[in-house]
């Protein structure tokens, strides 16, 4: 789970225990993850996992690389879930690069959510396609770049295959499966 995904949550969402729960999950072992429900195995792990970055996360992209493949696979699905869940295909390639985008397609196929793994495979054809790429940074570069509409047909087979509790359910296995890669 991202810095700042504790802003899609509903109005009862407790921001402190959030954060003191993602500085618990900085320090994950390995022998904790049997332990763990099914629906925070993977924020844990991300936790972990984005506990390497600085604290600006400038290096986010450098650490990600260095990754085991698992843990890569985790990671950059669960990050491209979060940026399409909140904004589309059009809000994850204007936050992230196409390569990013790729290793969550490949994510998504290793961890067994294979429509899913589809729908990202079909955005970054659309990006391909469209030859359109993300301008400056601002909300009206953004604004810019989703009027193209070009991701409009992966987004609805996005959310049409995406269900968290599978998600949840297939990535957890996953982890537990190449847990001496998870934790410390």
């Amino acid at each position: 789970m991202g810095k700042f995904d504790f802003l899609n949550f509903d109005s009862e969402f407790n921001a402190e225990e959030f954060l003191m729960k993602q500085k618990s999950y900085a320090h994950l072992k390995r022998d904790e993850l049997d332990s763990l429900p099914e629906d925070e195995i993977v924020p844990a792990v991300t936790a972990w996992i984005e506990s390497k970055f600085s604290e600006d996360w400038s290096d986010m992209c450098e650490k990600i690389n260095s990754l085991p493949t698992p843990c890569m696979n985790v990671y950059c699905a669960d990050y491209v879930k979060s940026e399409v869940l909140n904004g589309g295909f059009s809000q994850a390639f204007f936050n992230t690069s196409r390569d990013f985008i790729g290793a969550a397609a490949e994510g998504f196929r290793a961890i067994g959510c294979i429509e899913t793994a589809d729908a990202v495979e079909l955005a970054l054809k659309a990006h391909f396609d469209s030859g359109v790429k993300p301008t400056g940074r601002s909300i009206d570069d953004f604004i810019n770049f989703r009027s193209n509409g070009a991701f409009d047909d992966a987004d609805r087979a996005f959310f049409e295959a995406f269900d968290q509790s599978k998600f949840d359910n297939l990535a957890g296995k996953y982890i537990l499966s190449y847990k001496k890669y998870f934790g410390d």
